[in-house]
């Protein structure tokens, strides 16, 4: 989701404020397109923290476990120079739990509830702290299904962070909703739950007949009816609650048709304000290829014998309601963000809010993709040093959010967005395109959550079972660590006249000791480079980058890595090693024990885990192997100390 919030908080200052909106929402629609909007993820950090908002003092229910939503059917009737609704929404319920004796739904209490029917008759309930709790015949059945319609009408409660809007553009009145995560209440009965999806819904808006409404699904009819239209909308797929969205407005209409493998073809139904509707149908072939992508990179769009469309309303931005993004234009980098939203967020829906970038950092990187793949690549270097900039611009924080109570840390555009784009960007770099892409349409395709809730640790399987490794220690490192790596590169003389390199890093953050990478090195000679892939797993360690002298060297020039650098100049007077090198040599099950000086004075110890000494001596020379046979399986740790430096280094015996 992105919008860009503004709250107008003094009727007095409408005007100004308005003003102001207009000349934002136009700064946004004149970036260019090919070009990676430098502060786009901070706007949707920004708006998403303010939305959010509405959860803050959100409870969910502990009767919500023992029910199970199937199918609603939503009957609303708006108009939208009103800010007004009434309707009735008809729920079928699996019943999880034997003999319930209530069940809850959420709705604001600034609504009314007109009745409440059970099996077609009325029931006793109560409407009040935003809950509606509906008391139930005895003897309800395991597995049993039940019918139950709530009636209600009112105004809903204007938080100033969405939810149900009535606004204007270009003079003419338009209606629109925003329930990201918890704002459904606020207009019409649900279950708000990242728990539950709604298997299937059809949804009617009835409206005044010069307007058309538009939401989620497959369009089954669009009647007037004297002076008033129905809009009936079908979504045959499951469906996260804060999804459902509808919107209402003289919206003019027309549909683009994207080829799908295996000769079939998905719309793009849009429904966009007279006034931006020749701007709107310019950007048709860039929607199209966007879609187009995904289809090819990915899995084929996920609900494509449906639609994926675009609403345009008033919040500044866009979100991404399921099969039909609402937004405020059509720029390439916001259409491709929404649209990405699509598979990550709808498709396969956040379990927790801690993993937050299961939803945004993969929307982030799926749009920094199409910048890579599409336009000629022009926008991808860019986009790439927008994030590492607004990434290193701190060394606070990690991706993984400690704390769901606060607010703009879950929403920080630096670490939900950037930095968990990057991770995808960094894993892909380490495992390589083809098995990282295959990773991720083996997590789409996962029956486990797709079309349900993922969580961290699902995904990370799916990582790992592609790359035959395991990512411990990646995501120990960048998801629940902070910082990232500053690396000191020196270049200088080898033995036979090749060139070395020594590469040192400074952790930005204590959290994280060290970072083991692949570090990606060009080589240039003659006018011609040579891309090195170098593992970087200690302080002070030393590579050969050429059998003869090169001129110069370059530290990831591709932007794979979120990190800073300094290549130092050649020195070549630099000849040794000024680290003691411990290096276990698992063939023979021996030590070797480089050291930089030897005056032999210089001693060994290995301890076990419990601190106890297991093996100690003296060094006899400056290259030295030291038997380990006697030692048991398990793990150690070398300690070598010589007049002014010490070296600590894990060893594994097995």
């Amino acid at each position: 989701m992105v919008n860009l919030y503004i709250r107008l908080v003094n009727s007095n200052m409408y005007e100004m404020k308005k003003l102001l909106l207009l000349l934002i929402i136009a700064a946004f629609q004149n970036a260019a397109a090919q070009v990676s909007d430098p502060d786009f993820n901070d706007k949707m950090a920004f708006s998403e923290s303010r939305s959010y908002l509405k959860s803050v003092s959100f409870i969910e229910s502990a009767e919500y476990s023992s029910y199970d939503l199937v199918y609603q059917r939503l009957n609303f009737e708006v108009d939208p120079a009103v800010n007004y609704i009434s309707g009735s929404v008809l729920s079928k319920i699996k019943f999880l739990k034997q003999n319930t004796t209530e069940i809850h739904f959420d709705l604001a209490s600034a609504l009314i509830v007109d009745s409440v029917h059970f099996e077609g008759n009325a029931i006793v309930f109560q409407h009040q702290s935003d809950k509606i709790t509906i008391s139930l015949p005895a003897n309800i059945q395991l597995n049993s299904f039940r019918q139950v319609e709530i009636f209600y009408h009112g105004s809903p409660p204007q938080t100033g962070f969405g939810s149900f809007v009535v606004s204007k553009h270009n003079d003419v009145p338009v209606l629109w909703t925003l329930s990201e995560p918890y704002g459904a209440r606020d207009w019409w009965p649900c279950k708000q739950s990242l728990a539950d999806k709604i298997d299937s819904v059809d949804i009617f808006i009835k409206s005044p007949g010069q307007y058309k409404a538009a939401s989620n699904g497959k369009l089954i009819s669009d009647d007037i009816s004297g002076e008033k239209r129905t809009a009936h909308w079908q979504h045959r797929y499951p469906i996260a609650t804060y999804l459902i969205g509808i919107a209402v407005t003289n919206y003019e209409t027309y549909s683009d048709f994207v080829d799908l493998p295996g000769g079939n073809k998905v719309e793009i139904l849009n429904y966009i304000y007279p006034e931006y509707l020749a701007t709107a149908k310019s950007k048709s072939n860039e929607t199209h290829d966007i879609m187009t992508f995904f289809n090819s990179r990915l899995i084929p769009y996920p609900f494509a014998d449906e639609k994926y469309g675009h609403a345009q309303f008033g919040w500044g931005g866009g979100m991404e309601h399921q099969t039909m993004s609402f937004m405020t234009h059509l720029n390439f980098e916001l259409v491709a963000h929404e649209m990405a939203h699509q598979w990550f967020g709808n498709y396969i829906t956040l379990a927790s809010w801690h993993d937050i970038w299961l939803n945004e950092g993969f929307a982030t990187y799926l749009t920094g993709l199409v910048y890579e793949n599409l336009l000629d690549g022009a926008g991808w270097p860019g986009w790439k040093q927008n994030q590492i900039t607004r990434i290193t611009s701190s060394p606070e924080g990690s991706v993984y959010v400690t704390d769901t109570t606060n607010v703009g840390r879950i929403f920080s555009g630096r670490l939900s967005y950037s930095k968990g784009a990057y991770l995808l960007h960094m894993l892909r770099w380490e495992m390589g395109d083809e098995p990282f892409f295959r990773s991720l349409k083996n997590y789409l395709e996962d029956p486990s959550v797709a079309n349900g809730f993922a969580t961290h640790d699902q995904f990370v399987k799916h990582l790992e079972a592609a790359a035959d490794t395991s990512f411990t220690e990646f995501f120990n490192d960048w998801y629940y660590g902070e910082g990232y790596p500053k690396y000191n590169i020196t270049e200088f003389p080898g033995d036979l006249g090749t060139t070395k390199i020594r590469v040192s890093q400074v952790a930005s953050h204590p959290s994280v000791s060290f970072f083991e990478m692949h570090l990606p090195v060009r080589v240039w000679k003659d006018s011609q480079f040579k891309d090195l892939r170098l593992y970087h797993t200690e302080q002070n360690q030393e590579f050969v980058i050429s059998e003869e002298k090169v001129d110069s060297i370059q530290f990831d020039p591709e932007k794979w890595l979120c990190a800073k650098a300094d290549i130092v100049s050649p020195a070549r007077n630099i000849a040794k090693s000024e680290q003691i090198q411990i290096i276990p040599e698992y063939a023979t099950k021996k030590i070797r024990i480089i050291l930089p000086e030897f005056s032999g004075k210089e001693s060994f110890c290995i301890y076990d885990l419990n601190g106890r000494t297991v093996l100690t001596g003296i060094l006899k020379m400056k290259d030295s192997r030291i038997e380990t046979n006697a030692l048991k399986n398990g793990i150690y740790l070398v300690e070598v100390k010589s007049k002014n430096i010490k070296r600590v280094k894990k060893l594994i015996v097995d």
